[in-house]
């Protein structure tokens, strides 16, 4: 009876400390989720994983002797860019406002000690090398257009994100530039002028709910404006320019109507959750999930004009899946309104 109740609990012992074990590597991971914010730049994957698919594909009928097998090293090498692009400037702004996080936001891992600097400082330039071995499987121009994202995010960390106008449309031209990684000869500009101007809009209304400061004035409502007109005058103007089409010649322009679908059903969705949402901070987070899960969306949708239809179809299912762990992560991090944990 003796050694029965001692190996019972032993086993008590050992299943705790196991769980405990699970729980630690559970806590490494979401703080090194929350430290990227990975869950935000999933948005950045779908797009450039959308100009890896739609350029290896072709356009109409131009997919059916393709082999899936081909895309999967571009499609590899486009994850790790903009994971390690994106995971470098989230890693980058923490380690800048650090000081500022430690008296605000003391939550954050760096402030709150759960991560080391020299730890970040490690992870900062692993995913940068993560982020230039991607780009080296896409070819020479992409490792130079991943260098030059690199340094607007540098820039917009620095300097960019202190003045509402500048950051907001740095944000805007860093995700279109990213799109254009795979393949800076893409055809599709209207796709990446979408993109451009989704991101700017939701980078408004974050700082806002948010109350962020500085706060957003006339005048930089006016910057923020012009800097979207001349960048989307220049985007969409470049191929008519070359004497290319926007549009390809042979397809209906009715067939536009499913991104312009997407978009308003993306402002109407947004218009509900901030409007249930009862606090800014809650509306903001809602609207960060949606629109970053929202870029799968607008992929599949362009597919769908193009009457790509298994391609429209992988991207919404991405998209939905994508949706559903930001939730989870959200949710067992303690971020949402049960602030659920790990036990």
């Amino acid at each position: 009876m003796v050694r029965g109740d001692s190996v019972g609990g032993n086993g008590a012992l050992i299943r705790r400390h196991e769980s405990r074990r699970m729980g630690g590597w559970l806590h490494r991971i979401l703080t090194a989720v929350e430290l990227t914010r990975i869950a935000a730049g999933f948005g950045a994957v779908c797009d450039i994983w959308f100009v890896t698919v739609l350029s290896g594909i072709g356009w109409k009928n131009a997919g059916e002797s393709l082999a899936i097998e081909s895309l999967l090293v571009p499609m590899l090498g486009a994850f790790m860019v903009s994971v390690g692009l994106f995971g470098y400037g989230s890693v980058l702004n923490d380690l800048l406002d650090v000081r500022h996080d430690r008296a605000f936001s003391p939550d954050r891992p760096l402030a709150a000690g759960q991560v080391r600097i020299t730890q970040a400082v490690i992870g900062l330039v692993g995913l940068f090398i993560i982020a230039v071995l991607g780009a080296m499987f896409l070819g020479q121009e992409s490792v130079f257009i991943t260098l030059v994202v690199a340094a607007a995010l540098m820039f917009y960390n620095v300097a960019g994100r202190f003045i509402p106008a500048v950051g907001v449309v740095t944000v805007g031209l860093v995700y279109a530039l990213h799109m254009l990684i795979p393949e800076i000869r893409f055809p599709l500009f209207l796709a990446v002028w979408l993109i451009m101007s989704h991101v700017m809009i939701l980078a408004v209304l974050v700082h806002l709910l948010e109350d962020k400061r500085p706060r957003i004035s006339i005048r930089s409502v006016s910057g923020i404006i012009a800097g979207w007109a001349c960048w989307s005058a220049l985007i969409l103007a470049i191929r008519p320019l070359r004497g290319l089409p926007l549009w390809p010649a042979d397809q209906s322009g009715v067939d536009l109507l499913w991104p312009c679908g997407a978009m308003l059903l993306m402002a109407g969705v947004g218009w509900w959750k901030i409007r249930t949402a009862g606090t800014g901070q809650r509306a903001s987070e809602r609207l960060k999930r949606y629109g970053g899960a929202w870029h799968a969306v607008y992929a599949a949708a362009w597919f769908a004009a193009l009457q790509l239809w298994w391609a429209s179809l992988a991207f919404l299912i991405l998209g939905l899946v994508g949706l559903v762990a930001m939730t989870v992560v959200r949710e067992v991090s303690g971020l949402g309104p049960g602030k659920l944990e790990y036990r």
